[in-house]
């Protein structure tokens, strides 16, 4: 099942993530995408737990469980 819209501002790397973009709430499969990408600008070190397991989610939802970073 696919889950709802996420709102950026719960999450705060992804919500710094996401500087080019308004909108306030988006869709976990472009959320997973754009992590993939700008993975790199991720503090990793300042992740919250539950944007941890948002971010596993979405591997095992769109990344069949990886997530393609480099």
């Amino acid at each position: 099942m696919k889950p709802a819209f996420i709102n950026r501002h719960d999450y705060p790397e992804l919500d710094a993530i996401l500087w080019d973009r308004a909108d306030d709430h988006i869709d976990p499969e472009v959320a997973f995408h754009i992590y993939e990408e700008r993975w790199r600008f991720v503090a990793q070190d300042r992740l919250l737990d539950k944007e941890r397991i948002l971010i596993d989610e979405l591997a095992k939802t769109y990344g069949h469980g990886h997530m393609l970073i480099a």
